[in-house]
């Protein structure tokens, strides 16, 4: 084992030399031949940047792979032969500039030509199926890794953070047709991605692009080709469910490139664009409009790729029915973000009226917008995943075909049950934008109502013989846990970019009350993107409220510290959020802070109740409801 490591080791050390000392090469030879990319509307990257990057990536991995791989084996050749068909595919169009057809028809002879010769997903008994996702997993991954090229770092850095997963898949399950090949494609890409980090100082263009993208995707589909001991015996691929679990780490090791090829696709589709049409409106796009800097968001996808791909790796080598689940409750993660950063639209197309809508983005439209449906849909997903991860925590990860055989005969009751009770209770009136301590009672109260009846049920038909309590008391918790967290998934992405935001802003504010009214303005306050505002604290008169927080800030002191506070965190503006403050208190503060030179806002209440006419005893019906209230 440790001459193992030592020698894949040694080629990871020789594929990064090679890699960061091809590149500057590269960078003079494209500077001096005018080979550059300049800064366009469309594009990221704001001065002129050297291209055909690339070019040191394919060598600093072709060479070492060469070396030290048998290239006779069928695996192994018809991987080189396919890196590098894609390479040249890339570097062509880098020079001639191919239609998107004219790439994508070169790329589709190719992806049939290697697929034909067995370059292909290993699912014994379903050839048709398994040449039909081979050819569609190249072209997609190519294409995914090469239009997530769109920041600096981001694609080179999202290849080695994959390249290493695949790597440790490869080891885990002893795979040595992988390992190698990943770990000499990491040492390539880190050594590039030296150079490609913010400030860039070459680009790899869709020659490297292009050649990562197949090179991982062919990686992935050699790592399908595992021994049927390896995953649970001949009946392992009994199902056509179980494509899903021979796809899943492939899938898991690439979920940053297939997300946002997914988000851009379907944006590009409801805004009327062309998918190909290029544009600022990448994942990594829409986290530095969220107020992430460009190197901020390159490190968080590239630790997301890491996260997901370790969970993932770690289920894999423990439960395969875990991993199933892990997956599942990922890919609604990812929906639900997808969704978010959606909300982005509108800031990412600025010249909407002119685009056209085909009849397919319609239709999609429409589907959408029937959001009742969807959260159904969405919360049958999300149960089943519930009730499956009960019975595997319950049996440590493993279920047996006695416990198999009761889910598959009461999962119909359980979700049944649990949708009208989620109905009944009003959780489908809502929007989850706006999930809200109301909602979280709800779902207490249906998950309870549910779990009552469920096992009422049981008790009735069967007698509850053969079932567990204990996953019943789970299955109810995990109901609990994914349709509540689901539903503030949303509210928890938005108050977290808010708080990113909040930090590149310049005008240090301090809100005076807090109070109701300090929770009010400061909902609000970060609720309005096209302001500057930094809310530095809070200060109040109440001595007990000193040190407490509100939505992250900090209650900095009393009254009588307010020139000790403005002074001392440079503050330029101060909001009085006290709704009922008497007009002396708001002409004492005012007076403080124009003898500093700080400028004074009250804030008023949007009505004012005092001027509000009272209401006698004629005005309420018999249950006491106020009938009419009217403004003088």
């Amino acid at each position: 084992m440790a001459t193992m490591v030592a020698e894949l080791v040694g080629y990871f050390l020789l594929s990064f030399i090679l890699s960061i000392f091809l590149t500057p090469i590269t960078i003079i030879f494209a500077k001096k031949t005018g080979l550059i990319a300049k800064p366009r509307k469309d594009r990221w990257h704001s001065r002129p940047t050297a291209l055909y990057g690339g070019i040191a990536i394919f060598f600093a991995f072709i060479i070492p792979f060469v070396i030290a791989t048998p290239i006779h084996e069928n695996e192994n050749l018809l991987l080189m032969s396919g890196a590098c068909l894609f390479f040249l595919i890339g570097l062509l169009d880098d020079f001639l500039d191919f239609s998107p057809q004219s790439k994508f028809i070169a790329q589709l002879i190719c992806v049939v030509l290697l697929v034909g010769f067995g370059l292909k997903i290993n699912l014994p008994g379903y050839p048709i199926i398994s040449i039909c996702i081979s050819v569609f997993w190249l072209i997609g991954i190519a294409n995914a890794v090469n239009i997530l090229d769109n920041m600096d770092g981001l694609s080179s850095g999202i290849s080695m953070v994959a390249s290493f997963s695949l790597a440790a898949y490869g080891i885990m399950f002893g795979i040595p047709q992988v390992v190698l090949p990943a770990i000499l494609l990491a040492g390539a890409c880190l050594g590039f991605f030296v150079y490609n980090f913010k400030p860039a100082k070459i680009f790899m263009g869709d020659c490297g692009s292009l050649f990562l993208g197949f090179t991982l995707g062919g990686l992935a589909i050699v790592s399908t080709h595992l021994h049927q001991a390896q995953l649970g015996g001949e009946e392992f691929f009994a199902g056509m469910s179980n494509i899903v679990l021979m796809l899943a780490v492939p899938i898991s090791v690439l979920i940053i490139p297939i997300f946002d090829t997914a988000l851009v696709s379907l944006s590009r589709l409801q805004s009327g664009r062309a998918i190909s049409q290029g544009g600022k409106d990448h994942t990594s796009h829409r986290l530095v409009l969220l107020g992430l800097s460009e190197e901020q968001a390159v490190v968080t996808l590239m630790i997301a790729a890491a996260a997901v791909s370790g969970v993932t790796l770690y289920m894999a080598a423990h439960s395969m029915e875990g991993l199933l689940a892990v997956m599942s409750i990922t890919v609604v993660i990812a929906i639900f973000f997808g969704v978010f950063l959606s909300y982005l639209n509108k800031d990412v197309y600025e010249d909407r009226e002119g685009a056209k809508r085909s009849r397919i983005v319609d239709a999609m439209a429409a589907i959408l917008n029937k959001r009742q449906i969807l959260q159904v849909c969405l919360d049958l997903f999300l149960l089943t995943v519930g009730y499956y991860s009960a019975y595997l925590l319950k049996f440590d990860g493993q279920i047996s075909p006695f416990n198999q055989g009761l889910i598959e005969k009461t999962l119909p009751l359980v979700l049944g049950v649990k949708v009208c009770c989620l109905w009944a209770f009003g959780l489908y009136r809502g929007q989850w934008r706006f999930a809200s301590l109301d909602d979280t009672f709800k779902i207490i109260k249906a998950t309870l109502v549910s779990s009552v009846i469920i096992v009422g049920v049981l008790v009735f038909v069967y007698r509850f013989q053969g079932f567990s309590r204990i996953v019943f008391f789970l299955d109810a918790i995990m109901t609990f846990l994914l349709i509540g967290g689901i539903r503030f998934l949303l509210r928890m992405f938005n108050e977290y970019f808010i708080r990113q935001a909040e930090k590149s802003h310049s005008i240090p504010i301090l809100i005076y009350g807090a109070g109701d009214g300090g929770d009010l303005f400061l909902r609000e306050l970060r609720k309005r993107r096209n302001h500057d505002y930094l809310p530095v604290g809070f200060i109040d008169d109440d001595i007990a409220k000193l040190g407490q927080e509100i939505h992250g800030v900090k209650v900095l002191g009393i009254g009588s510290d307010l020139e000790k506070i403005i002074k001392r965190y440079g503050i330029k503006i101060v909001f009085i959020s006290i709704l009922s403050s008497p007009f002396p208190l708001f002409e004492s503060i005012k007076d403080k802070c124009a003898k500093i030179g700080v400028k004074c806002i009250q804030m008023r209440p949007l009505v004012s109740f005092e001027k509000i006419e009272p209401v006698n005893s004629r005005d309420r019906n018999k249950t006491g409801r106020v009938l009419s209230l009217r403004k003088t």
